[in-house]
């Protein structure tokens, strides 16, 4: 798993806005691309979309709105 490096709320919470330290998807990742993401080991699949990569940190930045339990969560 990759470590969540930063999370802030957007929009009074129903925007969330996370920086995932993950050096070899941010070397490869292209625009418009998805990345799928689980709360835990047997959570639900959520495929998101990169916003942001810094390739000189190795991460990559995802905003989503939170709909449902697993956004949530």
């Amino acid at each position: 798993m990759y470590p969540i490096i930063d999370r802030q709320e957007l929009a009074k919470g129903s925007m969330v806005l996370i920086t995932v330290e993950a050096p070899q998807i941010a070397a490869k990742i292209q625009p418009g691309q998805f990345v799928v993401l689980r709360v835990n080991e047997t959570g639900e699949r959520i495929p998101l979309t990169v916003a942001y990569k810094d390739l000189s940190h190795g991460t990559i930045t995802i905003i989503f709105m939170v709909i449902g339990k697993s956004t949530a969560l």
